[in-house]
């Protein structure tokens, strides 16, 4: 690592200044409001952190370890798994604030570690201890107000005994200081990175405490490493930061080379055109962030490489106009660009020039984030314009490249996604391989947006925990044909034709066929959907978009769809209409159908959702819509 470059930038860059600058406020913050959970009762699962009436994150207070309130709607939440998620939150600001000690520890200009050292101990002229706090915490004694960055990382980790945490676990593997082998894997990367990166600054007790964690963690984690998936790809990145404090290189060697290595993750995982097989932006690059994570300590071969930063390449492609990802599958519903901008600035150190400015075209703010060092959860964070991570600090050029090129039309037949672009539209259709645990099984399922900024979104989805991920997992809240009122099973589509403004793709399963067309055209486009099943069932065709529908005739009507609600039926024997700003929507409703309304919660962008919902049963039926107008800004 070159701090000496880094300072560098911090005396010439005014964003640069701007980082280190909240990076010490937040460490002022957490030097102060850092409690330790203890080994007493056990971490529980962050997915749990969510409200179950709209799905909304609770709020992570600091003075509040027993009571949780939703964010949104403000619904109370006590006891467990609630309190064991708040630990495991505070577990996390642990590893962050023991990365930003290390980070201030390295911005000490011309201190050498033994006079880091010595300044250290000159300031804390009071000792600090470690005393058992309220409800399990370990809190720190009366002159906390004196610790230096030194002495703040000591206090990390000297306060973890690692091996009193009890091994439990739920969804991930078996975790100690938290929940599943996940976390325990992306907590002990945000430690041990922050003790290579002080260096030998820090204390013997710092490192002699480190090397125990680092091989209670060994005996934990390896024996769970045993699948291609982002999963195994962090505790394969923690791993290889334990072998490396303890120069242990057969383990370093096992972590690259062994059948579920680092190699095969990045051979066997992503899609040639470079998106990760789980395809939703938000598990892309989290493993990301795991094997960048990897290569800080551990060699890649080109191969891996080129295929890494590919991997870095192919994302904005999907983007919509402001850096919006689509949330598919188990998706983050509010996912931009600009949030993964610190992966790009990473590999832009380890894997050489990357499309690091597309991840700031779109100009939004964000608060500092750590690489990878937990996000912090809480309140009080400043967001800062443009560059606004440690590892644009750290690892990123000391100016932003141009954007590499605009985006186009394309189609990715191993991932099965395609992405039709007009100056009026942006229309998206996935049909590939299943992709695993997080894929919403909505083969041919589309999201569009238009040049007025009107969207019809993925929903994505929310803590998996939480009552309201039902509705954002289920399949009419996708833009589907959906056979009696089922999930589809894992299978795989096929694109049948393709071109810059036309997309045919196919799915089949059960001896069901179902064909879907997409064409851009000067006014709009048209959506014809197929569908030829086995025998008689119940078919429903679902779109939805910002706003209520408005359709010309309509009356009131019950219609039996959970998380459905003001639904109204369209009389006659067409569907016409728009959604506010959208383009004008025509559709013949098939014999034997009915044509129904409804709104419902969980747009990403936090606008109502209106649904139009075709209903009937049939052997086989062909739904052809016409989007038509309304397209200039």
């Amino acid at each position: 690592m070159d701090w000496h470059a880094v300072r560098r930038k911090v005396r010439t860059r005014g964003w640069a200044r701007d980082v280190v600058a909240q990076v010490r406020a937040q460490y002022e913050r957490w030097r102060l409001d850092l409690r330790i959970p203890g080994p007493d009762k056990p971490s529980a699962w962050t997915h749990h952190y969510f409200c179950d009436s709209d799905g909304a994150p609770l709020r992570f207070d600091v003075a509040s370890p027993e009571r949780h309130a939703c964010t949104r709607c403000g619904r109370l939440y006590t006891g467990e798994p609630w309190d064991g998620a708040w630990r495991t939150r505070m577990h996390n600001q642990a590893a962050a604030q023991a990365q930003r000690a290390a980070l201030l520890i390295r911005l000490a200009e011309n201190a050498s570690p033994a006079g880091r050292r010595i300044a250290a101990a000159k300031q804390a002229k009071v000792p600090w201890r470690v005393q058992a706090g309220d409800a399990g915490l370990i809190t720190v004694g009366t002159s906390e107000k004196i610790r230096s960055p030194v002495a703040e990382l000591e206090r990390i980790f000297t306060a973890y005994d690692y091996q009193a945490y009890e091994p439990h676990g739920v969804h991930a593997g078996i975790g100690r200081v938290h929940p599943q082998s996940l976390d325990e894997a992306v907590w002990t990367v945000g430690m041990l990175r922050a003790l290579r990166w002080a260096g030998d600054a820090a204390t013997r007790d710092t490192v002699e405490a480190a090397a125990t964690l680092a091989r209670g963690v060994i005996d934990l984690l390896k024996p769970q490493v045993g699948a291609i998936h982002n999963i195994h790809c962090w505790l394969l990145a923690a791993l290889a930061e334990c072998a490396a404090l303890l120069d242990d290189q057969p383990l370093l060697a096992w972590c690259r080379d062994s059948e579920h290595g680092i190699e095969a993750q990045i051979r066997q995982g992503f899609h040639p055109e470079g998106l990760w097989y789980e395809i939703n932006p938000h598990y892309h690059y989290y493993t990301v962030a795991a094997l960048l994570s990897y290569a800080e300590v551990g060699g890649l071969s080109d191969e891996a490489r080129t295929r890494l930063a590919r991997a870095i390449d192919a994302p904005p492609a999907l983007a919509y106009s402001d850096g919006r990802l689509p949330a598919y599958g188990d998706g983050w519903a509010r996912c931009f660009l600009g949030d993964f901008a610190p992966q790009a600035e990473a590999a832009w150190a380890r894997l050489g020039p990357v499309d690091l400015g597309s991840y700031y075209a779109d100009r939004r703010k964000n608060p500092v984030r750590l690489w990878f060092g937990n996000p912090d959860h809480a309140d009080r964070n400043v967001v800062l314009p443009g560059r606004s991570s440690v590892a644009a600090l750290v690892f990123g050029p000391d100016d932003l490249p141009a954007a590499q090129e605009p985006r186009r039309s394309f189609i990715w037949p191993e991932a099965g996604i395609g992405v039709l672009r007009s100056p009026h539209v942006r229309l998206a259709m996935r049909f590939g391989p299943d992709a695993g645990g997080h894929d919403h099984r909505d083969k041919l399922a589309v999201d569009v947006e238009t040049a007025t900024g009107w969207t019809s979104l993925d929903l994505g989805t929310s803590g998996y925990g939480s009552d309201f991920t039902t509705w954002l997992r289920s399949p009419r809240a996708h833009n589907l044909v959906v056979v009696d009122g089922a999930r589809q099973p894992s299978h795989t589509g096929r694109l049948l034709d393709g071109s810059p403004r036309h997309l045919s793709a196919e799915s089949a399963w059960d001896g069901h066929t179902f064909r879907r067309t997409v064409t851009i055209t000067d006014t709009g486009w048209t959506d014809t959907y197929q569908a030829r099943l086995d025998g008689e069932h119940d078919l429903e065709w679902i779109f939805h978009g910002d706003g209520a529908f408005q359709a010309d005739e309509t009356e009131p009507a019950e219609l039996d769809a959970p998380w459905l609600r003001d639904t109204r039926r369209i009389t006659g024997d067409r569907v016409e209409g728009h959604w506010p700003g959208s383009p004008r929507l025509t559709m013949p409703i098939p014999d034997g159908f009915h044509a129904y309304t409804a709104t419902a919660d969980g747009n990403p962008n936090g606008r109502p959702l209106g649904l139009i919902l075709l209903r009937g049963r049939a052997r086989q039926a062909t739904f052809e819509a016409t989007f038509e107008g309304n397209l200039l800004q």
